[in-house]
């Protein structure tokens, strides 16, 4: 991938990001101020989807901040945020049945969910090492340009592939991420929980949060590419 291409997908991508937060933030507004139907609460929903499919042991806890609610399946407890614990209203219920929808995958042993927890750790240290390792064997390069040595082009390599494991990361999040959200939409509809109008919201609403996952694998497919450029080709 070339300087310039490079710098058009990254804008591109950036673009993106922005028209993509944009919405979930209007979405998840609009959903906040409508009350779903039922009158059920964001808890009440988790409870609900939990015994429904016969999840036990988990608890709901209240995590402070916007949109910090998450499945932590080491901790068996599903946090809710300010604008989620306890609310009824449609983007409440809407990402409650999500994080709820995580549990289920970790109850049914989904593959690609379980996949994605024993990447988890290592995408973390990989996304911020692999540049760095990667940019360090090109400078190795530089210095050794005089002499053999293919060190640098293989400790690029190794960062190259060290990253490939937070681009693996996301490529699998994201379906995981629109499954849970599959999950949420068929209960809401089935169980009865917000309006047949207000259904169309609430599944707008889980699409524009699914949409951000999109977003961050595209951009880390763009840094890797962008890496494969930089360490060039081997030497001969």
């Amino acid at each position: 991938m070339g300087y310039y291409t490079y710098i058009i997908a990254a804008v591109v991508v950036m673009i993106w990001s922005f028209a993509v937060q944009a919405n979930l933030k209007s979405k998840v507004s609009k959903g906040s101020k409508i009350r779903a139907s039922s009158g059920i609460t964001a808890n009440e929903v988790v409870q609900q989807m939990l015994r429904d499919h016969e999840i036990y042991g988990i608890t709901i806890e209240h995590k402070p901040g916007q949109m910090t609610d998450c499945y932590s399946p080491k901790e068996g407890k599903i946090y809710l945020s300010d604008t989620t614990y306890g609310q009824d209203t449609i983007s409440a219920i809407a990402i409650a049945a999500h994080e709820c929808g995580h549990a289920i995958q970790d109850k049914e042993n989904m593959p690609l969910y379980e996949f994605r927890q024993l990447l988890a750790p290592a995408a973390s240290i990989a996304s911020k090492a692999g540049p760095w390792i990667v940019i360090i064997g090109v400078l190795l390069s530089a210095y050794a340009s005089r002499s053999n040595s293919d060190i640098g082009y293989a400790i690029s390599t190794i960062g190259i592939v060290v990253y490939f494991v937070a681009f693996l990361f996301y490529l699998v999040m994201l379906p995981v991420e629109r499954n849970a959200s599959s999950r949420a939409y068929k209960d809401m509809k089935t169980s009865g929980w917000v309006s047949d109008d207000q259904l169309s919201l609430a599944h707008k609403v889980l699409r524009a949060a699914g949409d951000t996952y999109a977003v961050a694998l595209a951009s880390s497919a763009v840094t890797l590419l962008r890496l494969i450029a930089i360490r060039g080709g081997k030497r001969r």
